[in-house]
């Protein structure tokens, strides 16, 4: 596991440096290909796997999150400096923020706070939960995290608001229970936003770096053809013409993606 205080009193730099490389899906090879790793930043963000075998539970035991079009990045909130890095570990922001340990009101080494995000137009997606003020939350089961970052957001709703010296904010990311009648529901009430993808977290799924085969990830367009649940017309045309699994195979021979579940068969 992450020791996540030694990622959050890591020595704060000044690189600004904002990466085109960076934006990415919130789906990600786990090829590295041309990233650049940069010290103990790098490779720290739970990673999904296509969501081809679908579980028998899926409607009790998962939770899908809507993935926007962004950057994914880990946010660290320590020392007075709130700090975004992507996946590869090259820091693409810093700013003061309202989150524990990220402004210059905090009590420097005692405050600190962890997320996983996606950014998008000074607005931070928050995906999944480390660490809040200083207590760890990553071996906690997802449903447990979810429960403490929903109360936590609840309970900071300055967060949501922009100002001269906060202009960043911090929302929680659209997310449903995946019954067919919840996750249609979902995607037509927040039509408005500008998806990248869908994640879906099984509850009992920990946070380790890394592939996990309890986060699953799937295009919008794909919901009807792999989990018959209707969508927004806006999203139908995205296939091009494709098969789900033409797309996917495609994705993974352009990236060099091998599925971690293949990977532990072969070695069975």
């Amino acid at each position: 596991m992450m020791k996540l205080r030694n990622l959050a009193f890591d020595d704060v730099t000044s690189d600004e440096e904002d990466d085109e490389e960076a934006t990415t899906e919130a789906h990600e090879s786990h090829h590295v290909g041309k990233y650049n790793k940069f010290g103990r930043y790098a490779d720290k963000l739970m990673l999904s796997e296509w969501l081809v075998d679908i579980p028998e539970t899926l409607s009790e035991e998962w939770t899908m999150v809507m993935a926007p079009i962004g950057k994914r990045c880990l946010v660290v909130a320590s020392r007075g400096f709130t700090t975004a890095y992507n996946k590869a570990g090259r820091q693409v922001g810093q700013f003061q923020s309202r989150l524990p340990g990220g402004n210059s009101r905090s009590k420097p080494d005692q405050s600190w706070t962890i997320l996983d995000c996606i950014y998008s137009n000074h607005v931070y997606y928050v995906l999944d939960l480390l660490s809040w003020n200083a207590h760890e939350y990553a071996e906690n089961p997802y449903d447990f995290r979810q429960f403490m970052l929903q109360s936590k957001l609840d309970e900071t709703p300055e967060l949501k608001m922009s100002t001269a010296g906060f202009r960043n904010i911090f929302v929680l990311a659209p997310r449903c229970k995946c019954s067919r009648e919840d996750m249609a529901q979902l995607l037509a009430k927040e039509n408005d936003l500008r998806l990248d993808g869908l994640l879906f977290y099984h509850k009992s799924v920990v946070y380790e770096p890394g592939q996990s085969p309890l986060v699953g990830w799937l295009k919008p367009w794909m919901l009807p053809e792999i989990l018959n649940v209707s969508i927004p017309e806006k999203y139908q045309q995205e296939s091009k013409g494709q098969s789900s699994a033409q797309f996917i195979e495609s994705f993974n021979q352009k990236h060099k993606h091998q599925s971690k579940i293949d990977r532990t068969m072969e070695q069975d």
